[in-house]
């Protein structure tokens, strides 16, 4: 909380409670009582939903249960005007629909109005938020988490680009800016090996991630292509500095180990 405030005091309306009774046996009334006293609330957050959700009744199954405990959130939710964040987990397993991921049985994602999953690869610091829900389109927002001001941020392109190996996401990324590029000098704009970029780009194309015309140029996979002239001989190489307002990570030590 220090972290995220910055030195700033903490919102006149905040209120923190670190006890809770489970949903089932209380934990519902206890929050409407809170809402109740509090006429301007707009917003509660449960950090973690598995402290409250309770234990399933005899005889009742594992869906059941869990669409049970979302709905009397819900319920409140509902009742009082305000929105409801539960905290939650994923599984470790990797699931190719990101809601097959959340913990639990479908009862949890199927009752929620929303469903947000924030997916980061270990020992990364950029990261993909999964959103969907009845009332918003599903989409993809690309984000960068900023240990010092304990906060994500919004990312600029598309979240697909940062779920690449770093060096793909840096070629992908370069070539959104510069499309129409040859290896060679994307690997002078952005200081990495030569063969590794080339070596990058032809899999990118196998992959389908990137397009080459004749005269070996590149560009992003779901942009057209042109026949352009081959500019990139002139040697002017694009410069980079678009690059830097992407807080790009320039580790590219894996892929250059798969060159060598």
């Amino acid at each position: 909380m220090e972290i995220a405030l910055g030195g700033r005091p903490a919102p006149a309306g905040l209120t923190l409670s670190i006890a809770c009774p489970p949903m089932p046996a209380g934990g519902d009334v206890q929050v409407a009582e809170w809402l109740d006293n509090h006429p301007d609330a707009r917003l509660v957050v449960i950090d973690v939903f598995a402290k409250v959700r309770g234990n399933p009744a005899p005889g009742v199954s594992a869906y059941d249960a869990d669409y049970a405990a979302m709905t009397r959130i819900k319920r409140v939710a509902d009742h009082y005007g305000i929105a409801v964040v539960l905290v939650h987990h994923v599984r470790k397993a990797a699931a190719e629909d990101f809601l097959a991921t959340v913990s639990g049985t479908n009862g949890l994602a199927g009752a929620a109005d929303a469903v947000l999953v924030l997916e980061r690869a270990r020992a990364r610091a950029d990261g993909v938020l999964h959103v969907t829900g009845r009332d918003v389109d599903e989409t993809d927002y690309p984000l960068a988490f900023d240990p010092s001001a304990g906060a994500w941020s919004l990312l600029d392109g598309n979240a697909a680009d940062y779920q690449m190996r770093d060096t793909r996401s840096l070629i992908i990324r370069y070539l959104r800016d510069y499309p129409g590029t040859k290896p060679k000098d994307i690997a002078a704009a952005l200081d990495i090996d030569a063969g590794t970029v080339r070596q990058n780009c032809r899999r990118m194309e196998t992959d389908g991630q990137l397009r080459r015309n004749p005269a070996g140029q590149y560009w992003p996979g779901d942009t057209a292509s042109t026949a352009a002239s081959d500019s990139s001989d002139s040697g002017d190489i694009p410069a980079v500095e678009p690059l830097s307002l992407l807080s790009l990570r320039h580790s590219t030590s894996d892929d250059q180990g798969e060159h060598q």
